[in-house]
């Protein structure tokens, strides 16, 4: 079924409210009600049905429910690393080396770059060492999550050894017109495509030249830094139960408590490719460490587990009505209906730099970095080849698109993640550093239409 112009209107309804009202969670509600209204609407169906059915089938998803548990497990180990003040032991050791903003925001953007494995990892690291010392400098913490939101997916598409590499190297050499380049596997094809992922590099280089003010604060970020005021914590952070932490604890705390379980967790990624394993190893092994030497008891342990957990269920009803938001985008053939509008557009000279922007519009309203590109891949490599455009360009090209969505979009999960482990509303997260991304976004447009032409 054919659904036209109606196709587009819930996701600029979910773009418009969100930006509007702040409020994500109802944007993406009210996105995903139109979605269904308009379905049933036109076929002549039950809007209840077909509601409920979309809802079952995207909460069931095991992926979706993978990716839930998994933010929802970032919660509680995140609240056990600060109540052992291991975070604190490891912020003490880097106040004594980072003592400026440009130090301490220049180290947070080696140690994305260094863990390249896997974005959520990246995120939750890096903000549970430097989130602390940020505070005592006096950096907003939407600066913060720049930075690292900028390491995390733009890394992991560069670096060919990451969830994000083989993802897309799987799908991309599924397609005939990329095994007919004659590369040898999927990751050769895709290694191919790496010099030319121009936004994930972008991305990436406007970090340093933002700490070191060549690219000045401006936009929304602007504000925090003439407040000098780090922004209000989500709701239901774990701000309550940190104060009910016995003073004589705040002042102890131990690397080691912080080291060994990031550690654990970081080890089992790699042996497993598992982060849901990795990460119930890794409040394990806070348990095995916690609980003997007295730090926390028992009782207390599993309280802990279970209200980390619990206080990112804000946010964990965000990232469900996101999944859903993009099943409702694939039910009303949403990406189709994009890619048929622009399709008397495009020639081999623009062809990329296209794809560029179809992806990362479509993904961008969806919030999917990973699911969008998938359905586009098979109908966007198959018409790179007919009109005889660049095959490796294109693949860089839809990868950059994909990237985009995961650093801008503000219902993205490593946008809600990133917002989560710095204690900030996504909505600020997202508005303060989408100006910064735009500039990546320019300049990545340009250049893929200047490499279409050229290569």
């Amino acid at each position: 079924m054919e659904y036209g112009f109606w196709s587009l209107l819930p996701a600029l309804l979910v773009v418009i409210v969100a930006i509007k009202t702040k409020r994500p969670l109802e944007a993406l509600i009210l996105g995903c009600v139109s979605s269904y209204a308009i379905i049933a609407i036109i076929n002549k169906q039950n809007f209840i049905t077909i509601f409920f059915d979309a809802f079952f089938k995207v909460a069931t998803n095991r992926k979706n429910v993978w990716l839930i548990m998994i933010c929802g497990l970032f919660g509680s180990l995140i609240l056990l690393l600060n109540v052992s003040r291991g975070t604190h032991a490891i912020a003490r050791t880097i106040g004594r080396f980072c003592k400026t903003e440009k130090k301490l925001l220049f180290s947070a953007w080696i140690l994305g770059i260094i863990i390249f494995i896997d974005d959520y990892m990246n995120i939750l690291t890096t903000s549970s060492c430097l989130k602390e010392q940020s505070d005592k400098l006096r950096i907003p913490r939407p600066t913060l999550a720049y930075v690292i939101n900028s390491t995390g997916a733009p890394i992991c598409v560069i670096v060919p050894f990451s969830t994000w590499a083989i993802f897309y190297a799987t799908t991309f050499f599924e397609q005939p017109a990329v095994q007919a380049l004659g590369y040898a596997s999927a990751m050769d094809a895709y290694m191919a495509a790496i010099p030319f992922m121009f936004y994930a590099f972008a991305a990436v280089l406007i970090v340093p030249l933002f700490i070191w003010g060549i690219i000045p604060v401006f936009g929304p970020l602007k504000k925090y830094y003439t407040d000098l005021a780090v922004t209000v914590p989500i709701e239901g952070t774990n701000k309550t139960l940190k104060n009910e932490i016995k003073e004589e604890r705040a002042q102890t705390g131990k690397a080691i408590d912080f080291i060994i379980p990031i550690g654990v967790m970081i080890i089992v990624t790699i042996i497993q490719g598992d982060m849901l394993i990795a990460l119930v190893a890794s409040i394990l092994t806070c348990g095995i460490l916690y609980v003997p030497r007295k730090i926390i008891k028992l009782g207390e342990f599993a309280d802990l587990w279970v209200k980390g957990f619990a206080d990112l269920i804000p946010t964990l009803a965000v990232l469900l009505f996101a999944f859903f938001m993009k099943q409702a985008c694939t039910d009303i053939n949403l990406p189709q209906y994009v890619i048929h509008l622009a399709e008397p557009l495009l020639n081999k000279y623009w062809f990329p730099a296209m794809a560029f922007v179809l992806v990362s519009i479509l993904a961008f309203i969806t919030g999917d970095s990973w699911g969008v590109p998938s359905i586009c891949i098979p109908i966007i490599i198959p018409m790179a080849a007919v009109c005889d455009a660049n095959i490796i360009l294109t693949m860089a090209a839809v990868v950059s698109g994909g990237v985009f969505c995961s650093h801008a979009c503000f219902y993205s999960d490593a946008t809600i993640l990133t917002a989560t482990c710095c204690e900030i509303r996504g909505i600020d997260h997202s508005k303060t550093q989408f100006p910064y991304a735009m500039i990546g976004y320019i300049i990545s447009f340009i250049l893929f239409v200047i490499c279409g032409f050229v290569m």
